[in-house]
């Protein structure tokens, strides 16, 4: 039998290609090892998160310093209804009488006087002229009606028959006559509401605008709380008035605090209250706080906080248990995933890509991303 004969380059060259080949299978395995599985990636569904909580602010030595300010403040405003009515009235005014003869001149009163188109005004009251003098008297139309509304006239007196007194007594108005056609306010009680509205909002401002004033930061979050005192109005609603008088007094709290330092407690109270396999992600931008209680005499504010956050969940979450989604088929971690409100949507992608039964034999095949 002829053997044959295998020079040691050779044996070298084979070597080295048997080993070439192993070594690139065990690449292969290792990188298929290393690749296969699935990786999940979950886009989440923002949740709120809410903290409510109280804080006493005081102006020294406390968690939140801040300036307290207690004020009195009132006001009286006169307003006018919406609703207006036009009654016919008697038409008023005054004439100016002047007595040019050297003797006293007596007239009772309701004497006449008629305007150059012949409507006849009376003396409210009896005149007295004095020799070369005047006087001024108040008249009343003899009818009621607009018509009356009439311009500064020269009156004559019909009757004064006297001819001499004819000449040397002149009656004449300077001014209108006015009231012929009148216009009275109805007071409704959206009236009387919107004024009471209105005086305490222009309170409220005033408040703020001392506080404001007294703060040199302009940093700082004013809290505001006011209780009435006392509340007056002059009228009552369907009354007849052409105005109305509101008077408010109020009692102003207020505390001016460090927004940034309130934010920050808010902020670590929020990170309290989000569940394990969860995470804090946002918040709001504004803050909301009320005044529970005020203590003047000890200059402390206790203060109630909302704030509101937003979280998501973290790949450390429960339901994302890697030991209970390794049994799912590639199907079924979509189908159980879906089910829970965290989760807005999920894509599943996996290795070889005709992947799709049950067979993940570690968690380390299993690798999760979510998407902030």
């Amino acid at each position: 039998m002829t053997k044959t004969y295998i020079s040691p380059q050779n044996k070298i060259a084979l070597l080295f290609i048997i080993l070439t080949f192993f070594v690139f299978v065990g690449l292969i395995l290792g990188f298929f090892k290393t690749a296969y599985g699935i990786q999940i990636v979950i886009t989440p569904q923002p949740e709120d998160v809410e903290v409510d909580f109280e804080i006493m602010v005081t102006e020294q030595d406390s968690l939140l310093t801040g300036k307290n300010f207690f004020l009195i403040k009132e006001k009286n405003k006169t307003f006018y209804p919406q609703a207006t009515v036009s009654v016919e009235d008697y038409a008023e005014g005054e004439i100016i009488l002047t007595n040019q003869t050297g003797s006293p001149i007596n007239f009772v009163a309701s004497t006449r006087f008629a305007s150059p188109t012949g409507l006849i005004f009376r003396a409210i009251e009896r005149i007295y002229i004095p020799p070369r003098g005047e006087t001024t008297v108040a008249v009343r139309a003899d009818k009621i009606g607009p018509e009356y509304e009439i311009d500064p006239a020269e009156f004559t007196i019909p009757n004064l028959k006297n001819e001499f007194l004819k000449n040397n007594i002149q009656a004449e108005s300077t001014s209108p006559m006015t009231g012929g056609l009148k216009k009275t306010g109805v007071i409704m009680q959206s009236d009387i509401d919107q004024a009471l509205k209105e005086v305490e909002e222009e309170l409220y401002q005033q408040a703020i605008e001392e506080i404001q004033a007294t703060l040199e930061d302009e940093n700082l979050k004013i809290i505001i709380k006011h209780n009435l005192v006392e509340e007056n109005v002059d009228a009552l609603a369907g009354e007849e008035k052409t105005e109305f008088t509101v008077f408010k007094k109020i009692k102003i709290m207020a505390v001016a605090v460090a927004e940034e330092d309130l934010l920050r407690i808010a902020r670590e109270k929020l990170k309290e209250n989000v569940p394990l396999g969860k995470k804090l992600i946002a918040h709001d931008a504004d803050i909301s706080g009320r005044i529970k209680e005020s203590y003047p005499e000890e200059e402390k504010t206790l203060l109630e906080i909302q704030f509101r956050g937003y979280m998501i969940i973290t790949p450390e979450n429960e339901i994302l248990e890697k030991e209970k989604l390794k049994e799912f088929k590639k199907t079924e971690i979509e189908e159980y995933l879906s089910e829970f409100k965290e989760i807005q949507a999920i894509k599943i992608k996996s290795w070889p890509p005709f992947l799709t039964d049950k067979i993940f034999p570690s968690q380390k095949n299993i690798k999760i991303t979510i998407i902030n």
